[in-house]
């Protein structure tokens, strides 16, 4: 196989599992947020984390040679386990103040910020065609839901909530892809799952909350762990191993739109002209990201 062949193989890999991971982002907010209706956000997350940690716990431990642990595996795999318990937390307190699809398109503000901290941290190279295909695509999602995005009467108070769940997602996908290439991503997973769970069963009350989880919202938390932390966190970082964070993010704007859909398709909601305007917007930059654009060779 030579150079060309095994980097357009890799490449098709990084896709495929970006796929997976767009898809995860784009579904998990809607189960979130029905488990919500019963639970508080720390409750909430403790249950999304336990199964997501059974979901990843059998593939772990079949890759588990593959892994080799060092003093900065062990530090960095804590402080991931630490943003993900803020992302989740945060995503969760969103979500009890504006819908899925909100909450996803304010919180993909994580894609300048995995550029920014991805550039800063492991001096990965952004092209001029990656920032101007964010600009236009930040700007569909603005179009998508323009008409919501006013801050009233302290209604808006689940954008800032949106905006740490980006920096924390961020952060996480950072820090993930510093040690990538000493643990697998499942058990990466299961370790950053593990540590989080002993962290917030330590809390007041907690262990006692959990246990009165209704088995109906245990089916919801399970919806949700599958598509967030398992299939979207999980094949997110795979592809991190064939991928820049700059094209992954890029990819994963999407997903905004995917929970736009299943809105529509679930709860009956309407399109309107600008969101479907929007949505065409974020499409065009993700397809600018991958052109081969003779303007910016020439130009910079």
């Amino acid at each position: 196989m030579n150079l060309t062949t095994l980097r357009s193989s890799k490449s098709t890999r990084g896709l495929a599992f970006m796929g997976l991971a767009l898809i995860g982002g784009g579904c998990f907010a809607l189960p979130y947020q029905h488990a919500l209706n019963t639970l508080e956000p720390l409750t909430a997350v403790y249950g999304v984390f336990i199964w997501a940690l059974l979901f990843s716990a059998p593939g772990a431990w079949a890759l588990r040679r593959n892994t080799r642990f060092s003093p900065k595996v062990a530090l960095l795999l804590i402080a991931i386990s630490l943003s993900g318990v803020l992302g989740n937390f945060a995503v969760c307190t969103a979500l009890q103040g504006g819908s899925p699809t909100l909450v996803i398109i304010v919180s993909r503000i994580e894609i300048v910020l995995a550029l920014l901290l991805g550039w800063g941290l492991l001096r990965e190279v952004v092209a001029p065609k990656v920032w101007v295909a964010v600009g236009i695509m930040l700007l569909g999602i603005t179009l998508i839901r323009h008409d919501s995005l006013s801050i009233e009467d302290g209604s808006g108070g689940f954008v800032l909530w949106a905006l740490i769940t980006a920096f924390s997602f961020a952060l996480m996908q950072v820090l993930s892809k510093l040690i990538i290439s000493q643990i697998d991503p499942q058990a990466l997973n299961v370790c950053r799952l593990m540590i989080a769970l002993a962290v917030l069963s330590v809390v007041p009350g907690m262990l006692g909350q959990v246990q009165a989880i209704p088995l109906a919202t245990w089916g919801w938390l399970g919806l949700a762990a599958f598509f967030g932390p398992f299939l979207g966190r999980v094949a997110y970082t795979y592809a991190l191993r064939d991928l820049t964070i700059a094209k992954a993010m890029t990819i994963g704007t999407f997903a905004p739109v995917l929970t736009l859909l299943l809105e529509y398709l679930l709860f009956g909601r309407v399109l309107r002209w600008f969101e479907l305007s929007g949505g065409a917007l974020v499409m065009s930059g993700i397809l600018l990201s991958f052109l081969r654009l003779s303007f910016f060779r020439r130009q910079f």
